[in-house]
């Protein structure tokens, strides 16, 4: 197995996290497939169909407004991948840095994601953050 997944499931991940980093809301959706659901760290911890992209980013708005968070940016290592005919899983190693109140920190965790082919597009199915510290 290579070190990173095939072209169009790497520029998913890509795009996925450039567009968390950069706030660009349309980039963000556009990532994922109709029925996504997302768990994250934050309440209520999981967002389900319809719209739960939207939902989770209006969450984290509110996380962030609530906090003071004034910084916030993902990097990552790939970790795990496969692929199986019109499916996918990818595991990334995160580390968010955030700015909260003035003091950064550095938060590790995994991303897990499920992604499926839908016509010849590929699209996320699933996020979800496992935070290690």
């Amino acid at each position: 197995m290579a070190d990173n997944p095939p072209a169009e499931i790497q520029t998913l991940i890509d795009n996925h996290i450039n567009a968390f980093n950069t706030q660009n809301d349309e980039l963000f959706f556009r990532v994922f497939g109709d029925t996504a659901i997302i768990v994250d760290g934050i309440a209520p911890y999981r967002w389900l169909n319809p719209n739960a992209p939207a939902n989770w980013l209006a969450d984290v708005a509110k996380w962030r407004e609530n906090l003071g968070v004034t910084y916030e940016r993902l990097s990552y290592e790939m970790g795990f991948w496969n692929v199986e005919g019109s499916g996918a899983y990818a595991v990334i190693a995160g580390t968010l840095t955030v700015t909260i109140g003035g003091q950064t920190t550095a938060r590790t965790g995994t991303l897990a994601y499920t992604f499926s082919k839908h016509g010849d597009e590929w699209k996320i199915d699933a996020q979800a953050w496992g935070r290690t510290s």
